[in-house]
């Protein structure tokens, strides 16, 4: 539990100044609670986080460089002391399933009021969970690669997975993942076949009723 003299100190990570301004203006009315550092891409959360203290993170779902999904992997590898709360102008329930299966212990809307920012904070820090009252809170269990003897998908092909669901086009993921576009079109194909997907419309469509995106 924790004292009256602890604060929680906080990563903010947003790509809009605006967003991270009105966050440090709300967070900055509460003395439990203090504002240590802030991002505009994923890239620099991760670099922050190597060498400041921070013990929630609300990270932005679309930044870029490294979005918020590939960044809540990372700190739950690498830093799995800091809790994550994602920040989303989207109220999709797929959006809500795979930050919480990637680690996240919260969800907010960005235009969640200051008093569910407030909450959320206080409440993950706890160790509990809090999700924005407009959505769906996810089931309590995480997807794993190796989790069906019949479907196993390499961390690779779920990445790849990922970015198909939001659109990316093969060249684009190539970029992404320093890889050729012919290694892509190969990951594609085989997500195609394991997910017995004719288009990546189908694909997507599998994933989701599998709980897999």
């Amino acid at each position: 539990m924790r004292d009256g003299s602890t604060i929680i100190k906080i990563l903010l990570a947003d790509d809009h100044k605006v967003i991270i301004d009105g966050l440090m203006a709300t967070i900055a009315k509460h003395n439990d609670m203090k504002v240590v550092a802030f991002a505009h891409d994923g890239r620099q959360v991760m670099d922050l986080l190597k060498d400041q203290e921070v013990d929630v993170a609300l990270l932005d779902i679309n930044m870029p460089e490294l979005n918020g999904v590939e960044v809540c992997k990372k700190i739950s590898k690498y830093h799995p002391g800091v809790k994550v709360i994602a920040l989303s102008m989207y109220d999709a329930q797929s959006y809500v399933k795979r930050m919480h299966q990637y680690g996240a212990q919260g969800y907010l809307l960005k235009d969640d009021g200051a008093e569910e920012v407030i909450a959320a904070i206080r409440t993950v820090y706890q160790g509990d969970s809090y999700f924005s009252p407009r959505v769906n809170k996810p089931e309590d269990h995480t997807y794993s690669a190796q989790s069906s003897a019949s479907l196993v998908i390499s961390e690779r092909e779920m990445e790849v997975l990922a970015l198909i669901a939001e659109g990316y086009t093969n060249g684009e993921i190539a970029e992404r993942f320093f890889l050729s576009p012919h290694t892509v079109v190969t990951h594609r194909k085989t997500l195609l076949r394991k997910l017995d997907a004719k288009n990546s419309a189908e694909l997507i469509k599998n994933a989701m009723e599998k709980g897999m995106i």
